[in-house]
C-alpha cells in the first residue's frame, strides 16, 4: 500500500511523536512502534499549522519596550516599509514552515489597536497595516484570521472592518456611511475568520483590570450581529477561558458563534519562579499538560459548546507555545524541549475528534517568542537595508513545522507506541495538584544539602572537591565497595524526599557503576533503609539521575553518599558528581509512577501518525 519512502516518512513521524512522557531515558532498542497503514483515522486539517504575524504598537500596553516601529511598521521583520513589500527571506521561511493561516495583529497588542489607523494612503504610522498584512499572508500562501479589538472602538467599527475587507466595490455600501470598500484595493480580500477580543478576561493592561463573563458575552453579541449583517458568510469566534467563564459566556451567547477560542501555554509556573526549578521538573510537568488537554479539557469544552449551542462547534487554538517567560539559565522557549511540547500539541490538534478548525503558534519572527530571528542585535531588522539580503536563523521550534511540511502527508493513521511511559488518566489529579502547588510556591524548595563533601581517605582512591564538583579517581583499591564521600541533611519523619544530581564517568571499569545513595543512618546495621539512583559506568557525558526516598517515623537525619556498590576486586577510572540536591517531594501518589517510576511499566500509548495520500517525497 505504501511505497518505501513513505514508510521512512512514517518512521520519522513515529520518532518525532513517540515517548514524550518517558520518566527515564529509553534507548531505541526498548521502543516498539507498530504502524497500522490500513487504519485511517481521518484527514488532517492543515490549518493546524498556523502562526501569528504581529503588527500592533507595543507601547500601547508594554512599558518601555522601545519597539514602536518594529511591529507596527516592520511586522517584526516581515515587511519592508521603504520598498513597501514583504521581506523575501521571511516569506521564504514561512513557506518552508508550511504556514497555512496567519493571525493578526497579535495578542494583547490588539487591545488598543484601531484598524482605521492602519489603512489608507499617506500613513505615518502603522505602515505594516491591514492591507500589508494581507499582502504577506497571500505571499506566504496562507489564509487570514483577524482579531477585532474588544477595548478599542465598538461594534460599528468592527462591521466597518468587515465591509472594508469583504464587500464588493459596486456601490452597495452594506454598512452605510462611508463606502469603505471603495477605499481599499479593487478586489475584496474575503477574510473568513474573525475573533472578538484577545484574552479579554484579564482586562486591557491599563485602566480595566478585569472583564466579567457576562460583560464580555453581551458586548460580543453586539459585534456578532453587526458583523454578520455586513457579511453573513464570515466565521466569528468567542473567547474561552476557564470552565466557569465558558459556562457563563456560552449561557448567554448560546448558538451565536462559529468557533471557540482557546490559548494554551504549557508550563508549571510563569516568570522567575521557573528560574528556581530544575529543567527536568519543568519539562516533566509541561510535557504532561498537553495530554490533559487531549484527554480531558478539549473533550469537556467541546461537550459544553454543543450543550449550550445545540450543535458541534469547532475549536480555534489561536495562540500556543511553551509558556516559558524567563531568561536564566537559558530561555527555555527557544529550546528543543519546547519544540517537543509544540510537536505534542500538534499531534493533539490534528486529531479529527477534537474538531480544531485552526491552530496558530505564537509567534513567527523576531520579538520575544519568534521561531526565526534576524542577524544582528534584537532590532537589527529595523535598520537593515533591504536592497541587500538579510540572514535569518531558525530556532528549534521552526524545525517541527518544517518537518511536518516537508515529510508528512494529509491522512492520520493509527499506531501503537510501546515505550517507558506512564498512563496519565488516573494520575491527572496529581498533575493538576502539582501544578497548583508549584504556582503557589509550595514545592519550590531550596536544596537541603549545603557545604562541602566530607571525604574520608581510602587506599587507592583519590577524591577531591573543586568548584562544587566531587571528583573520585579510582586506582586499583583493595575493594571497590566505595562509600567514603558523604553529606548530611536534617529531614522530617514520614516524608518523601527527592535526591538528584548529575554524574559523569571517564574510563570507569567494571559492570557496576557509581551512583548517589540516600541512607537513614539510624542503626543501619539492624534496620537498613536506603535508596539509590541508577548507576553510571564507562565513559560518557553528564547524566541526570534521581531517586525518591521516604523517611521513617523516627528519622531525623539522612546521609548522602557518592557510592559504588560492589565486591572486592580492582577498579580503575574517574567519577564526577555535581549539582547534587535533596528536596521535599510533592506527593507519594506521584512519586513511583510518574517522575521516578521505581516500578517501571511497559505500557502502550495509542496515538495517530500521518502519512501521505498518493504523494511522493524525495
Amino acid at each position: 500500500m505504501l511505497i518505501t519512502v513513505k514508510k521512512i516518512n512514517l518512521m520519522l513521524s513515529a520518532i518525532l511523536l513517540l515517548g514524550f512522557f518517558n520518566v527515564e531515558f529509553v534507548y531505541g532498542s526498548n521502543n516498539v512502534i507498530t504502524v497500522y497503514a490500513d487504519r485511517e483515522i481521518g484527514r488532517i486539517n492543515k490549518n493546524v499549522f498556523g502562526n501569528n504575524f504581529i503588527g500592533y504598537d507595543p507601547p500601547t500596553y508594554e512599558k518601555g519596550s522601545g519597539e514602536y516601529y518594529g511591529y507596527s511598521d516592520y511586522g517584526a521583520g516581515a515587511w519592508d516599509p521603504e520598498q513597501d513589500k514583504p521581506v523575501k527571506e521571511v516569506m521564504d521561511l514561512s513557506k518552508q514552515a508550511g504556514i497555512t493561516i496567519l493571525r493578526f495583529p497579535g495578542g494583547c497588542g490588539t487591545h488598543f489597536y484601531n484598524w482605521k489607523d492602519a489603512v489608507g494612503e499617506g500613513r505615518k504610522r502603522f505602515l505594516y497595516g491591514v492591507e500589508e498584512f494581507l499582502t504577506t499572508a497571500r505571499e506566504a500562501g496562507a489564509e487570514a484570521v483577524i482579531t477585532v479589538s474588544y477595548f478599542t472602538g465598538n461594534e460599528e467599527d468592527a462591521a466597518d472592518l468587515v465591509e472594508y475587507l469583504n464587500a464588493a466595490d459596486n456601490g452597495s455600501n452594506p454598512n452605510g456611511g462611508t463606502d469603505l470598500s471603495a477605499e481599499r484595493a479593487k478586489n475584496p480580500n474575503k477574510v473568513k475568520f474573525f475573533e472578538i477580543g484577545n484574552e479579554v478576561w484579564h482586562g486591557n493592561h491599563r485602566d480595566i483590570k478585569k472583564v466579567l463573563p457576562e460583560e464580555y458575552a453581551k458586548r460580543y453579541l453586539k459585534y456578532y450581529e453587526a458583523m454578520k449583517a455586513v457579511d453573513p458568510s464570515i466565521k466569528i469566534g468567542v473567547v474561552l477561558h476557564t470552565a466557569d467563564w465558558n459556562r457563563r459566556v456560552l449561557g448567554i451567547v448560546k448558538g451565536r458563534l462559529d468557533f471557540g477560542i482557546i490559548h494554551t501555554y504549557p508550563t508549571p509556573v510563569w516568570g522567575k519562579k521557573l528560574e528556581r526549578m530544575r529543567p527536568e521538573r519543568i519539562f516533566s510537568v509541561s510535557l504532561a499538560i498537553p495530554v490533559l488537554k487531549d484527554r480531558f479539557d478539549f473533550p469537556q469544552t467541546l461537550k459544553l459548546l454543543k450543550e449550550k449551542s445545540g450543535r458541534d462547534i469547532p475549536l480555534a487554538i489561536t495562540e500556543y507555545n511553551g509558556g516559558f517567560v524567563q531568561k536564566k539559565p537559558v530561555p527555555y522557549r527557544h529550546s528543543l524541549g519546547t519544540a517537543l511540547i509544540n510537536a505534542e500539541l500538534l499531534r493533539i490538534f490534528m486529531k479529527p475528534g477534537h474538531n480544531v478548525i485552526m491552530a496558530n503558534y505564537w509567534q513567527f519572527s523576531n520579538s520575544y517568542w519568534g521561531m526565526i530571528k534576524s542577524e544582528g542585535e534584537r532590532l537589527y531588522f529595523m535598520k537593515h537595508d533591504y536592497r541587500n539580503p538579510i540572514t535569518y536563523e531558525k530556532r528549534p521550534n521552526f524545525y517541527v513545522y518544517e518537518l511536518y511540511n516537508k515529510h508528512f502527508g494529509d491522512i492520520l493513521i493509527d499506531a501503537d507506541v510501546k515505550t517507558g511511559s506512564y498512563e496519565i488518566g488516573k494520575y491527572e489529579p496529581y498533575i493538576r495538584m502539582l501544578v497548583k502547588r508549584i504556582k503557589s510556591g509550595a514545592i519550590i524548595k531550596k536544596n537541603l544539602l549545603s557545604g562541602k563533601w566530607k571525604i574520608r581517605e581510602f587506599p587507592g582512591v583519590y577524591a577531591k572537591e573543586k568548584d562544587g564538583v566531587l571528583e573520585i579517581d579510582f586506582k586499583n583499591p583493595e575493594e571497590f565497595n566505595y562509600y567514603h564521600s558523604i553529606k548530611r541533611a536534617k529531614v522530617e519523619p514520614d516524608t518523601y524526599y527527592r535526591l538528584s544530581g548529575y554524574i559523569r564517568t571517564e574510563g570507569l571499569t567494571g559492570k557496576k557503576g557509581v551512583c548517589l545513595e540516600i541512607l537513614d543512618n539510624r542503626n543501619r546495621a539492624k534496620n537498613p533503609s536506603t535508596a539509590v539512583t541508577k548507576e553510571i559506568t564507562g565513559t560518557g557525558e553528564w547524566q541526570y539521575v534521581e531517586t525518591v526516598y521516604e523517611t521513617s517515623s523516627n528519622t531525623r537525619y539522612v546521609i548522602i553518599r557518592g557510592r559504588r556498590i560492589g565486591v572486592q576486586g580492582p577498579l580503575k577510572g574517574k567519577a564526577f558528581f555535581k549539582d547534587v540536591k535533596l528536596e521535599k517531594h510533592p506527593c507519594p501518589g506521584y512519586t513511583h509512577t510518574v517522575f521516578i517510576c521505581k516500578r517501571r511499566h511497559e505500557q502502550g500509548w495509542r496515538q495517530g501518525l500521518s502519512h501521505g495520500n498518493k504523494q511522493k517525497h524525495g
